[in-house]
């Protein structure tokens, strides 16, 4: 035996899909879960066959809690040896491969459709629990009370408030799976907004579009968008640069959160019913939770105001 078995201990094992709200909400989940019931949870987003994120969440925060550990290399190995529930699992660890189940609205393993989970209120006498979902809500805010960002990040935070060089209003318009009525409130905020202008977008004609309502050397933006219109940030192809992608996205949700005054914009009708995006919702959140900011950046700069 080695790593997770011959540690012992009860592990749950979190491999969070979509977007980063919906991953941070997952996270969220299975560590409450863990807190009622003595389990350590294991955040992997580096997993063979991951479709979102792509890469170790060790590289983007930091945990701020002993029973969360953000990377699977930190056990050790070893959870091939545990017995598993949902037990299909059971030595596939890294092996099984994930779909998603239209009718079921989850992930399931693809060769026996059963889903990847397990009952939240029971607790299960397995050592070891996967639990490979995509959770929306807001439970996304209290996840980000664990976290602290990467040295790493903070230093190009720091590098793009610089690089903006003044207290900033922010746009957040989400314009590819769900489409925001923003064109109608460009022209009116364009005249209301002063000074510099952060956007944080997943649409390049959006941010083409900023830039014509307020004018190219008012408007600041960092994220390397998608050539394609209309395909989520989130959903990574082989040949995209994970890194930047996770990286732009989680500094845009801080630059927001920073911002002096934040514009967010309604959302078309969709097939979830929701009128503001999830990430809209974290931004308006950090935005007004100053101290929950200030520890999740974790470092004290006067660029930060």
């Amino acid at each position: 035996m080695s790593g997770a078995a011959a540690m012992g201990g009860r592990w749950l094992l979190c491999r969070p899909q979509n977007g980063l709200n919906d991953m941070l909400c997952t996270i969220e989940a299975a560590c409450r879960y863990a807190e009622r019931f003595g389990r350590t949870v294991v955040v992997d987003t580096a997993f063979d066959g991951a479709s979102h994120f792509r890469d170790r969440f060790s590289r983007y925060f930091v945990s701020r809690q002993a029973d969360l550990l953000l990377d699977l290399e930190a056990v050790g190995g070893g959870l091939d040896d545990l017995e598993t529930a949902p037990a299909c699992l059971r030595g596939r660890i890294g092996a099984y491969r994930a779909r998603y189940d239209v009718a079921l609205d989850r992930r399931v393993d693809a060769d026996s459709g059963v889903p990847l989970t397990f009952d939240f209120e029971v607790d299960h006498p397995e050592p070891l629990l996967v639990h490979h979902h995509g959770n929306g809500g807001n439970r996304s805010f209290a996840a980000l009370a664990r976290l602290r960002l990467h040295d790493s990040l903070v230093d190009e935070l720091v590098a793009r408030l610089r690089a903006i060089g003044a207290p900033y209003s922010a746009l957040h318009i989400r314009h590819t799976d769900y489409r925001s009525h923003y064109e109608s409130e460009l022209d009116a905020l364009s005249r209301q907004v002063a000074g510099p202008v952060f956007i944080a977008t997943d649409n390049r004609e959006a941010l083409a579009r900023c830039r014509a309502a307020f004018g190219p050397d008012r408007v600041h933006a960092f994220a390397d968008l998608p050539q394609a219109a209309g395909r989520t940030l989130h959903d990574l192809a082989p040949s995209d640069d994970a890194w930047s992608r996770n990286r732009d996205a989680i500094l845009d949700l801080v630059m927001l959160g920073l911002s002096t005054t934040l514009y967010t914009f309604k959302l078309a009708p969709n097939h979830i019913g929701t009128t503001t995006s999830g990430f809209s919702r974290l931004a308006i959140h950090l935005v007004e939770n100053r101290p929950l900011l200030r520890e999740l950046i974790g470092r004290h700069d006067p660029v930060f105001g």
